[in-house]
């Protein structure tokens, strides 16, 4: 078997470190954090996946198994999010499983099927247990298992119930032929045992169409057998809405129209759930966003989560059953310990969740336990509200002045400080990544950045009003500047204009790079990504701007250079803040105003830079004008992150500290003057290699 991968000329680095790092022992949690760091780097990489596939055609012990489970979830995400190379990867499993998996055992098959379930895909074919296996019981053959009911109860432990019951049968029927696992499930709901019934309503809202449809036959014969009682209807009638216009849903249309023929009455509704807290994160950049409340019934206790994901609806959903309120507690700090969530009343969810509802049916199985919990039990899809309506439902920052606006998105320089999730505000889709792969300049690669943003333009505004109708159901006032992005936005205001998009770019980039983007050299020739559709700027424009700041042209251009040439690239979102702190500018559109002019004074020094004379012109300032443009660079040069004490020789500290001096006490500008441009230009030729 292990011929079968040559052709993908492995060089294993990736898998074969992370075998190396393997635990040794049972630890659940051990394995698991292994499992956590290396699915995703493995799921990216095709000589890794060849060479875990090649482990697996051996030998799938339990945290080989684990490892595989979670990497497959990987490759399902990097499918949806359009990732490079993702759907040549996910090729190679399919193809393995084509070539190898007919040589494996029964045991090797069911737990291969498992995995995939798992990981939210639909076993292939050649994985599954056939009926020439004789290793499977007979669970092939449905209509000679005389009780399903027995076989459940042996599958199932005692304690469990609901949907993580429904989850392990799902598993286990998951090995056998689609055409036996459908006739399991019809068998399983008409046999008429309220347990089996009550799991047979998570299996109408199966991933696979044809499971449902199953579910669905077996409910109308359960109907024409006046077996459906009136609680069970309204649970049909509930989960009915929940099902897209297909097959499945014309059938359990006759389901119900059969019950209700016959005046179903009887059966017993679950006591209700009480609700404690809601807390919801920010959508991160794949669009995914979860919720989690603690709920309680008598002396139940759980926390329900769900996951939403733009584009798909909602993906995950599932709750954690505590012993205590103590534990419960103890577990929601720790979920809020791993991702920023913000708590919201319980009027958030009812169009979160119908908006979710509305762009993907069916949601998840365990939405069926967790809409109960949540008291969302009878929400309905909703046709989508366009991004405004979402963010500012009310009006109240698409009503204000273009000036207050204005304000409002200058507050974007600051997300990246303020809010965790903005760290994952970045583009890594194929098609961008085909588009950084030709190019050549840095000029070109931002191009394709911003090229890529302006295709995703709609994308980023549903990502930010969703963010802003979380804040705002918060009580946090940065709701307001999330709207006004999310107007400027769909007003048609260019992204380049709007500094959370030049985080988001320089993000990109950096991620890129990371991951093996070839360098690119800097071309002074091409026009600078953020100079497009910018007014030149006037003469005296910016002074007249700063007018009743403590800021001046000058040491706007020595803080630039600071930046320019610190011996760590920073970007805009990091640097702008610092500089503009809390800063007032007069008049209308202003602030947007002095941000295009610093961007256009940016380009310009970075230019200058790559000439070699550069800082000749600081010999003919005045004591005044020298001193603001020390100033302005003294500040940057305080900016650890640009200028840290590692990356300092002695004689650049020394420098450091003459221009500080020399900003503060004019005499020491004498001998800096003749020891400047030289160093500026060593410190140009570092930072641009």
């Amino acid at each position: 078997m292990d011929g079968l991968f040559s052709v993908f000329g492995m060089t294993r680095v990736v898998l074969d470190t992370c075998l190396q790092q393997r635990p040794n022992g049972d630890s659940v949690r051990a394995v698991s954090r292994w499992v956590e760091a290396w699915s995703g780097r493995i799921a990216g990489d095709a000589d890794a996946v060849s060479g875990l596939l090649a482990e697996m055609s051996r030998d799938v012990p339990e945290s080989l198994l684990e490892l595989f489970t979670t990497t497959l979830d990987s490759l399902r995400m990097n499918l949806e999010n359009a990732e490079k190379d993702a759907e040549r990867i996910f090729a190679l499993v399919q193809d393995w499983t084509d070539k190898v998996a007919f040589g494996f055992e029964t045991p090797q098959k069911m737990a291969l099927c498992q995995a995939f379930i798992r990981a939210g895909l639909q076993p292939p074919d050649a994985i599954r247990v056939g009926v020439d296996d004789d290793d499977f019981e007979g669970l092939i053959s449905v209509a000679d298992v005389p009780d399903i009911a027995a076989l459940v109860r042996e599958l199932i432990p005692e304690d469990v119930a609901g949907y993580p019951a429904s989850m392990i049968l799902r598993e286990a029927i998951g090995a056998m032929p689609q055409d036996a696992a459908m006739a399991f499930v019809h068998q399983m709901i008409v046999q008429a045992v309220p347990e089996l019934v009550a799991m047979g309503r998570y299996f109408l809202l199966d991933a696979q169409e044809d499971m449902r449809l199953a579910a669905a036959a077996g409910f109308v014969d359960l109907a024409q057998a006046g077996d459906v009682d009136a609680a069970l209807l309204a649970d049909l009638i509930r989960l009915r809405k929940w099902l897209p216009d297909s097959a499945p849903r014309l059938k359990l249309d006759q389901a119900i129209k059969e019950a209700l023929r016959r005046e179903a009455s009887g059966g017993s509704a679950p006591r209700p759930w009480r609700m404690h807290r809601v807390l919801a994160s920010l959508p991160d950049g794949t669009g995914s966003q979860s919720i989690a409340a603690n709920v309680s019934r008598g002396s139940e206790k759980c926390i329900a989560m769900l996951m939403l994901k733009a584009g798909h609806g909602i993906k995950d959903t599932y709750a954690i059953p505590c012993s205590s309120a103590t534990e419960q507690r103890a577990m929601l700090a720790e979920i809020e310990s791993n991702v920023a969530l913000y708590e919201v009343p319980a009027d958030y969810l009812p169009v979160a969740l119908a908006q979710a509802l509305g762009e993907t049916l069916p949601p998840a199985p365990g939405f069926l336990d967790v809409s109960e919990m949540l008291g969302q039990g009878e929400i309905t899809p909703a046709d989508p509200l366009p991004p405004v309506e979402i963010a500012d439902p009310d009006g109240l920052v698409t009503t204000l002045s273009a000036q207050k606006r204005g304000r409002l998105i200058g507050q974007s320089l600051q997300w990246a400080g303020d809010f965790d999730m903005a760290q994952s505000w970045f583009v890594t889709n194929a098609s961008l990544s085909d588009a950084l792969d030709a190019a050549r300049t840095e000029q070109q690669a931002e191009r394709a950045v911003w090229n890529e943003l302006e295709l995703q333009r709609n994308d980023w505004s549903m990502l930010f009003a969703r963010a802003a109708a979380v804040l705002r159901h918060a009580d946090h006032d940065e709701w307001r500047a999330f709207a006004a992005v999310v107007h400027a936005v769909e007003t048609g205001r260019a992204l380049k204009k709007t500094p959370i998009f030049e985080m988001i770019a320089a993000l990109t980039l950096d991620l890129a790079e990371q991951e093996g983007f070839d360098a690119l050299v800097p071309d002074p020739m091409e026009d600078e990504v953020f100079d497009d559709d910018i007014v030149p700027e006037g003469k005296g424009e910016l002074a007249r701007l700063l007018k009743g700041t403590t800021l001046s042209p000058d040491s706007i251009d020595g803080y630039l250079t600071g930046i320019l040439v610190a011996p760590e690239f920073t970007t805009p979102p990091d640097w702008l803040p610092p500089l503009l702190g809390e800063i007032s500018f007069a008049g209308e559109g202003s602030v947007q105003r002095v941000l295009d002019i610093l961007m256009l004074r940016y380009g310009t020094i970075r230019d200058a830079l790559m000439v070699d004379d550069f800082g000749a012109d600081l010999r003919k300032y005045g004591k005044r004008q020298f001193a603001n443009w020390l100033d302005g660079f003294a500040q940057a040069g305080a900016l650890p992150d640009a200028w840290p004490k590692r990356a300092l020789s002695a004689d650049d500290r020394n420098i450091l500290r003459r221009i500080r001096d020399g900003a503060e006490q004019p005499d020491a500008q004498t001998t800096l003057k003749p020891l400047l441009p030289a160093w500026l230009q060593l410190m140009a030729a570092r930072a641009f290699g």
